[in-house]
């Protein structure tokens, strides 16, 4: 508890036992994929193999012990974070790889149920340019943790206009 206030100092969030990831006071959630649900899915360019969306808490969740890939809307001009809301009492470890570079593999545990948000900061090279960044989830030694929702976030950079100037 006591490292969590400090790290909210510092002004940076912990997410479970994973490490930080810096947070710029105005972040912005760029695109968001509601996993599972049909309209979501397709206008996300959903693909997957071996791979299934199960009902957790009411809401639909997907699983993978192979892979699920979604085209995902970024600015091209900044970093971009990608945080997977994970959902269910399951366990699982799993790979995000971005534009066919390995991000991360993480392991999420157990939990409650309560949901669990992991945060990855993806490397500006692998973005840079980039107005939709292919994301995939494949399955580490067994299957995905359920898979809610998965969100771009970036920060706002904009520059502002001298005074006077309209835009």
């Amino acid at each position: 508890m006591i490292r969590a206030a400090l790290l909210a100092a510092a002004g940076l969030t912990l997410m479970g036992a994973i490490a930080p990831v810096p947070r710029a006071a105005d972040r912005r959630v760029v695109d968001t994929v509601t996993v599972g649900d049909p309209a979501s899915d397709a206008l996300h360019g959903y693909a997957g193999h071996d791979d299934h969306v199960r009902m957790v808490d009411g809401h639909p969740a997907r699983v993978a012990r192979g892979w699920m890939r979604y085209a995902l809307t970024t600015f091209d001009d900044t970093d971009v974070t990608i945080a997977c809301t994970f959902v269910g009492p399951d366990s699982g470890r799993f790979d995000l790889v971005v534009e066919d570079s390995l991000i991360a593999t993480r392991h999420v545990a157990a939990g409650t149920g309560a949901p669990i948000v992991i945060e990855m900061l993806v490397p500006f090279a692998v973005t840079k340019g980039k107005a939709t960044i292919s994301v995939l989830l494949r399955g580490r030694n067994g299957s995905t943790p359920p898979l809610r929702e998965l969100r771009t976030i970036q920060d706002h950079n904009e520059v502002p206009l001298p005074p006077g100037v309209a835009r």
